[in-house]
């Protein structure tokens, strides 16, 4: 089995890659890490010592800064160029997506190597209006998606998947979001979401909220069907009146919500970022052998 890893952060990695070593102590399988580095210029200075089960670490060097999810779909595409065979786990570099969480993937692997595994959290230690936030952000994708995207990052897969995950362009809008539209019978995995080991996140309530209207525009289809049948609710409410107060509101926040939807599909199916990502890599350094 290969581990894979994405969003280098000299400090924190190397604090998480001997936890990595660690937390694979007791299993026999062999452990490759791909570091996706996402055109940082700053030196990684990296240093491990005492690692005994990682086979082989390399860093994917960027040459120009591209978003997270556009990242991994680089490593990804790489691995494919790559012919890569065996199973992928995919997980932030910061410390929040737990080590030992590894060792539960690989029991599950192990009874199906064909699976595709997500890590749900169970626990996240945020400030209470982000927690709300995040409920009523959970609720509304649900009622817009009918999906429950209750994971990140954190995830199986098998290299029989590549072509299946890089078959559309949902992944360069937000990988979770693709996992779960193209990969149905997965299987689930809860665990905490640790603190960062170092640093703070550059995320700001804005570029959440931008992230989660991503997310959102990869079932944009099920979202104008649902948007339109809640409209039909809403006119039933209003009696029937077209030009209503109420129904008015319904219909042109669904109508706004949905441009909005399209228009950040469009722009990341236009983007030249996702044309050819491997055109992206500058060189592929090899930390140990």
């Amino acid at each position: 089995m290969h581990k894979r890893n994405h969003s280098p952060n000299g400090q924190c990695l190397n604090h998480l890659i001997p936890k990595i070593d660690h937390a694979l102590v007791n299993t026999s399988e062999k452990v490759d890490i791909l570091i996706v580095n996402d055109g940082s210029t700053i030196k990684n200075n990296l240093s491990f010592k005492k690692i005994s089960k990682l086979n082989k670490i390399e860093i994917l060097n960027l040459k120009t800064n591209v978003n997270s999810q556009i990242a991994i779909a680089t490593g990804l595409n790489f691995l494919k160029k790559e012919k890569f065979e065996g199973g992928i786990i995919i997980m932030d570099a910061d410390g929040q997506d737990d080590p030992e969480c590894l060792i539960k993937i690989i029991e599950e692997v192990k009874k199906d190597t064909k699976s595709t595994i997500t890590v749900n959290r169970s626990k996240r230690k945020d400030e209470v209006k982000f927690k709300i936030l995040y409920q009523i952000y959970l609720f509304l994708s649900f009622l817009l998606t009918f999906k429950y995207l209750k994971f990140g990052v954190y995830s199986y897969l098998g290299s029989n998947s590549l072509n299946k995950i890089l078959s559309t362009n949902d992944i360069y809008l937000a990988y979770a979001a693709s996992i779960a539209k193209h990969f149905k019978n997965r299987k689930v995995i809860f665990a905490a979401r640790k603190k960062r080991i170092t640093g703070k996140s550059q995320n700001n309530y804005l570029s959440l909220t931008h992230y989660a209207l991503k997310i959102i525009s990869v079932f944009r289809k099920q979202v104008l069907i649902n948007s339109g049948m809640l409209i039909f609710i809403g006119l039933i409410l209003s009696n029937f009146k077209f030009l209503s107060s109420f129904f008015l509101l319904i219909f042109f926040a669904f109508l706004i919500f949905n441009v909005i939807v399209f228009l950040i599909a469009n722009r990341i199916n236009k983007s030249e970022a996702i044309g050819n990502t491997l055109i992206n890599i500058e060189n592929i350094e090899n930390l140990i052998r």
